[in-house]
Formats: structure tokens, sequence, C-alpha cells
């Protein structure tokens, strides 16, 4: 069965909360190495405290938190189209496209993204559903003097979605060369029922990657993996169910993906950006690591299985998540941070597994873990309050 991921947070045979991760054991040197080394030994890492500060409330369904790059100023995008600003802890309304998105079910406004160059061209990147159709839209608008211009919105790819109200995806990410990539999801139902997670001439349950800065809309890079013929040369990466958040990565040149599972598997995968080969997440012949449709066929592309996986009986859907390289919190600096939607967080040091950490928050309906321009990591629940992730 497909589950909603943003209403409706009672999914039928789900187990209820636990822990994802186990808590990182401290580890101590006993005297006999202290007396090998002239030196005390340095103390083995810990992981991080990790704790929530309250940034703002009264948001209406929060889904997910951007900024332009170096800036600490916040624009949250609101399910059913409200752009929001948070400057100096106040918060107050930057635009809408409320009029033409459709916010039923788990259509809405998915996700925004700052160009790069934002500073010189003022251009910000909008993925969200049209109204009516359901169909997937990306659209580009200028922002000028923090106020999002509805007028100056640019429809650049559209992806028809209308065989169910679910699995979406989708978010967007910029890379270090000015590539936007895309994440949508198989088009719903359940079990991949309509067949787009395999199949290279559907844009549903893929990873996309475009040029923006080429084109009458876009262009296609070069070295995207699909070729003329083939299939769809927006293609970057197949077989994904609903990545729901992804973010980008600079030091590991890569993509995290957490990609929301059926009935017994969450995961989060890595696919690195540095290659031109085709890649393969296996969804629905695999779930996780585990088997799910063995007449499923890969049709395409190197397998990449999942870097971490938890069962339902300790979430219900995982909410990516992202690395953090921000200022404020120097214990979190190369754990990558997620959820899941019944709300607690995690992470996991990217470089050494062994070290995670646990948080319950005590809140329900975790809905977003942004990455934003500062490079601090957001929150968002469905009680509309944006939480940042903090370490003493």
């Amino acid at each position: 069965m497909g589950r909603s991921l943003l209403i409706g947070f009672r999914p039928q045979g789900r187990a209820r909360l636990g822990l994802v991760i186990a808590t990182s054991l401290a580890l101590t040197l006993g005297p006999q190495a202290w007396a090998r080394s002239e030196k005390p030994a340095a103390p083995a890492k810990r992981a991080p405290q990790v704790s929530l500060e309250q940034v703002a409330s009264g948001l209406q369904m929060p889904t997910d938190v951007a900024s332009p790059p170096g800036s600490g100023t916040l624009y949250v995008a609101e399910k059913c189209g409200v752009i929001r600003l948070i400057k100096n802890g106040v918060v107050s309304k930057a635009g809408s496209i409320k009029s033409i998105t459709s916010c039923d079910s788990e259509h809405g406004l998915l996700s925004m993204a700052f160009h790069p160059r934002f500073a010189d061209n003022g251009l910000l990147y909008l993925f969200y559903t049209r109204r009516a159709s359901g169909d997937l839209q990306l659209a580009e608008v200028t922002v000028r003097n923090e106020r999002v211009l509805r007028s100056t919105l640019r429809p650049l790819l559209r992806i028809r979605h209308r065989e169910s109200s679910n699995h979406n995806g989708g978010d967007l990410a910029f890379d270090g060369r000015g590539l936007l990539y895309l994440s949508t999801g198989d088009g719903g139902g359940a079990g991949n029922e309509f067949g787009h997670s395999q199949d290279p001439r559907s844009m549903l349950g893929k990873i996309l990657r475009i040029n923006v800065n080429k084109g009458t809309r876009y262009a296609i890079p070069a070295t995207n993996p699909i070729q003329r013929g083939q299939g769809r040369r927006e293609i970057y990466a197949v077989g994904l169910r609903n990545p729901w958040r992804m973010s980008w990565d600079a030091p590991t040149r890569s993509l995290w993906i957490g990609d929301v599972g059926q009935n017994r598997v969450e995961e989060i995968d890595r696919v690195r950006t540095g290659h031109h080969r085709l890649r393969n997440l296996g969804w629905s012949r695999y779930e996780g690591r585990l088997s799910f449709d063995p007449t499923e066929k890969l049709t395409k592309g190197k397998l990449v299985w999942p870097r971490a996986t938890y069962r339902h009986s300790k979430g219900i859907s995982v909410i990516g998540g992202g690395i953090y390289r921000g200022s404020k919190s120097a214990a979190l600096r190369g754990y990558y941070v997620y959820g899941d939607l019944s709300g607690w967080l995690a992470g996991f040091d990217v470089a050494d597994r062994s070290r995670s950490f646990h948080l319950d928050t005590g809140k329900q309906g975790l809905l977003t873990v942004s990455l934003a321009g500062d490079k601090e990591l957001y929150a968002g629940f469905t009680d509309g309050t944006l939480w940042r992730v903090a370490s003493p």
C-alpha cells in the first residue's frame, strides 16, 4: 500500500515511533595504552549532542526551506503555495503561487532552490503540482527586494502525473557546476503499478539533471547518461519510488537522497555526480536491500545499494536530509542529518558510520529537513513550527 507523505499521519499497519540508529559507544583508553605512548592519545570522537532551536511558528505545512547562497534570510515553502520570509526572527509573506498550485493529498509546492548566482540574476526555482491536472511543474521566478514576483514566473519543465495523486517526489538541488537536479516519484499507486520507475521513456521515478543556464528553457548536459533515442535525456538516475528530499554535498560530490519505502524499508541513497554512467537505485525490484518484486527487471544502469536503511518498526516515511557543513554547530560537521515523518531526527558521520545520534523531538509530523544557503539545517513540522538543528 502507498501512504500519504504530507497528510493523514496515521498510516495503517505501521509501527509507532522507535529508535532508528543505536546510540554510539563512548571509547576509552586503558592504562596499558597510556604506558605505551609518551603523549596521551587523543580521546575518541563522540557523537554530538543534538537539539532543536525554534526559528518560527505559525507557518502552514512548511514543506521546504531555502535561502540565497551565504544568506541567513530564510524562505519557507508552504504546501498550498505561499512562500514566507523569515528575517531577524520576523515572519512575513514573500509571495504566492497558490492560484496555480494543487494542494490536495500529496500535491502542493514541493520544493524550491535559489540559483547559485542569485546575487547576479535574482532567480528562484519552484517545483510544484499544477492545479487541476496534478502534473509536476518546474518554474523560474525572479526575487527582488525579498519579494517573489509572481508576474515573472516562467514554466520550464512539465511532467505528466495524472494516474494517482501520490508519489510526486520531489526536490531541487544545484551542484557545484550550476546544474539543476530534480527528484520525481514513481507516479503513485502502490508497487510501481504504472511501471514508470524502470522505464527510461518516463521522467517519473527518476533523478533528472538539466542546465537552466542554456537553451530557451533549459539544455541537456552533454554528460547525461542517456543518449538520444534511448529514452528521456533529462534522466540522470532511475529506479526511485518517492524521493521526497535530497541535497547535494560538495566535499563528497554526491546527491544524498531519502527515498520513501513501501511496506518494510526506508532508505537513504548516495549518488556520485562526477560519473557519466547511468545509476539504478533498484525500485521496484528492491525495497532498500530487500527483494520486493522479483519479476521487475532492472532495465538500465548500474545498481546502487542504499547507504543506510531502517525498518518500519522504527519509522514510517524517511525525511532526508543533508550533510551539515555549517559554522554554528561544529560537532555536527560531516554528519548526514535526516528524520522520519513520525517526528524523530537522526544522523551519522559519513566518514565513520559508527558515530551516530538519535533525537526524539517529542513532536510528530516532520515534513522536511532542509539545507539552506547558510549551510545550516532546518526542520519543519506539520504544526507550523520551524527549527534549526543545533549542537552545543
